[in-house]
């Protein structure tokens, strides 16, 4: 391809707007366009890139047995309703009615959509197991998009659905999707750590994270010092003192009841009062469900400056979701003001910083009423269910605990790259996805569910990858992978080199693709845009080293540059290119 016939605007200046080495140099190199918010144009070369990243994705899923669907954008809402997902994902969808006044939703992911089909049309054992995957663009109404590709409204993604008869089986395929992602990531040259993690929205269990180490990140991460476990902040366990409170402990009482007008949040009180987030103690109300549709509420405690473990109470609570306003209401506090004192009895966690605190506030379950000068003895004398532990996600300073020992705590932000879970019977079973096994007994079918962010490979490869003069590409997601830079586009010999290069059928045959930079422009500018393009090597034909029957080879990566005959100009590239990552 010639630079000339192609659409390659690079920019010297940073886009004001972009905050992230990934963004800018997308935007820069001439990959992107913003259009709106959250949402951007792929142009020829950003186009390739994303191209190249979702064969390989292709390849390696083809490669697992897994067989490729395309399935709706648009989705029914009632389908999400019959999930129960509706409401979970609530604003985070968007909806809107058709002519006939049909509430419709673009597809955020698709559980429902699959479970759908298969449900259509799957009935027997001997249909089972099914692994389907589809690359499909999916939408999310962001708050705050930012970060370019990494968090936007519309984004690709990778996602595959398996469908089984027995738990072993969804065990074996969830083995092979983890070895699948693996391969992917290893030729999208990115290098990765695989991280157990919670499942969330998406519900059932057994679900791990492939993150990438990266400033830009937006998911805390912490690495277990002197090991290779890596954790999310939410599920790393801390070491703990071993700290009791009983209801034996003796209650103070000399805590008071003080007015905070239109103060609710930690922040906002410890201001009003003079005091510190750490002086404060949050109590946050959990609905956990129980047999027959029926729930129950527990309350956990934690410092203000602190933030709930949602994935650590879940341990003690299966299917425990935060409380909406009307449940807390039925504790006998005002949303936003509850406290462990005059709260009606029930379970409450608390974490075992809470039990070093003396003076702390808490709400007093009243509107606009906190109450001040409260100690852990008076929480243990409010006659609740006491249960001290680890109910926080981990912050500088803790010490984790693994295989029984305590270490260090390295924290790290990182970029998610892609999620596999075991749903388990979490969307079969709403709906009704059955089969019938060899007895003609009627089950839910198990169910897996693994994606990957198709953009955020690119994203993530430059965020890693990049130097102070651009991208650095790794070969196989590069948009091509030589160019060719004419100093002297009139240069006859220059002319017929590059065309024998862009036209070579040896290094088409080995998936070399050829950029020739045949512009007339200034031979700065070229380096310049050649390094912040990043094409993994670099041809450079220049009217000296020609003169010498020579050529200057240049790989991007490492900088290393050599000088070989112009009759072995091919064979040097097919020589270098295959060594380079």
């Amino acid at each position: 391809m010639r630079w000339s016939r192609t659409l390659v605007p690079t920019l010297k200046e940073n886009p004001q707007e972009a905050l992230i080495k990934s963004h800018r140099l997308m935007i820069r190199s001439g990959l992107i366009r913003k259009l709106a918010s959250g949402t951007y144009s792929y142009l020829p070369l950003g186009l390739r890139a994303l191209h190249k990243a979702a064969a390989i994705v292709r390849e390696e899923m083809d490669r697992s047995g897994a067989l490729e669907v395309l399935l709706p954008a648009l989705h029914p809402a009632d389908l999400w309703r019959e999930s129960g997902r509706y409401a979970i994902l609530g604003e985070d969808m968007f909806h809107f009615k058709d002519r006939h006044g049909k509430e419709n939703v673009l597809g955020p992911t698709h559980e429902e959509i699959i479970t759908d089909l298969v449900r259509r049309e799957v009935r027997s054992y001997r249909q089972l197991p099914q692994l389907l995957y589809q690359v499909q663009t999916k939408f999310r109404d962001e708050m705050r998009p930012r970060s370019g590709v990494i968090r936007s409204r519309e984004f690709i993604m990778k996602d595959a659905y398996s469908f089984h008869a027995t738990p072993d089986c969804l065990d074996r395929t969830y083995e092979t999707m983890k070895e699948t992602y693996c391969r992917i990531f290893d030729r999208c040259g990115l290098d990765y750590f695989v991280v157990k993690a919670d499942p969330g929205a998406m519900g059932g269990s057994g679900s791990q994270e492939f993150v990438l180490f990266s400033d830009a990140g937006e998911d805390r991460m912490v690495k277990f010092a002197g090991t290779d476990t890596v954790m999310s902040v939410e599920m790393a366990p801390r070491q703990l003192e071993g700290l009791a409170l009983s209801r034996s402990s003796a209650p103070e009482v000399r805590y008071r009841k003080v007015h905070t007008p239109h103060h609710s949040s930690v922040e906002g009180v410890a201001q009003f009062l003079k005091k510190r987030p750490q002086d404060l103690v949050k109590t946050m109300i959990f609905e956990v469900p129980q047999e027959g549709g029926a729930s129950r509420l527990v309350g956990v405690l934690v410092r203000g400056d602190h933030e709930v473990s949602e994935y650590k109470i879940k341990q003690c609570e299966p299917g425990a979701h935060l409380a909406g306003r009307e449940a807390i209401a039925g504790l006998g506090t005002a949303f936003g003001f509850t406290g462990p004192i005059a709260l009606k009895p029930c379970r409450l966690y608390v974490d075992e910083d809470v039990l070093r605190l003396k003076d702390f506030v808490t709400g007093a379950n009243e509107p606009d009423q906190h109450l001040v000068d409260v100690n852990v003895g008076d929480v243990a004398g409010a006659g609740h269910d006491i249960v001290v532990g680890d109910f926080r996600q981990a912050v500088e300073g803790d010490r984790g605990l693994i295989d029984g020992k305590a270490v260090d705590l390295e924290f790290r932000t990182a970029i998610e790259l892609g999620h596999i879970f075991k749903l388990n019977l979490r969307y079969s079973v709403p709906l009704k996805a059955h089969f019938l096994d060899a007895q003609h007994q009627e089950h839910p079918m198990i169910m897996g569910c693994y994606g990957i962010g198709v953009n955020r490979i690119l994203a993530a490869a430059i965020e890693q990858h990049a130097d102070d003069k651009g991208i650095v590409w790794p070969r196989a997601i590069s948009p091509y992978q030589l160019t060719v830079l004419m100093l002297d586009p009139k240069d006859e010999l220059s002319q017929r080199l590059a065309g024998e290069l862009e036209s070579s059928p040896k290094l088409a045959a080995a998936g070399i693709d050829v950029l020739v930079d045949d512009r007339e422009e200034t031979a700065g500018v070229k380096f310049n845009d050649a390094d912040l393009l990043g094409l993994p090597l670099r041809v450079v034909l220049g009217p000296k080293n020609l003169k010498n029957g020579k050529a200057e080879i240049k790989a991007r990566r490492t900088g290393e540059t050599r000088l070989v005959d112009l009759t072995a100009l091919e064979s040097a590239v097919l020589e270098i290119l295959p060594t380079l990552r």
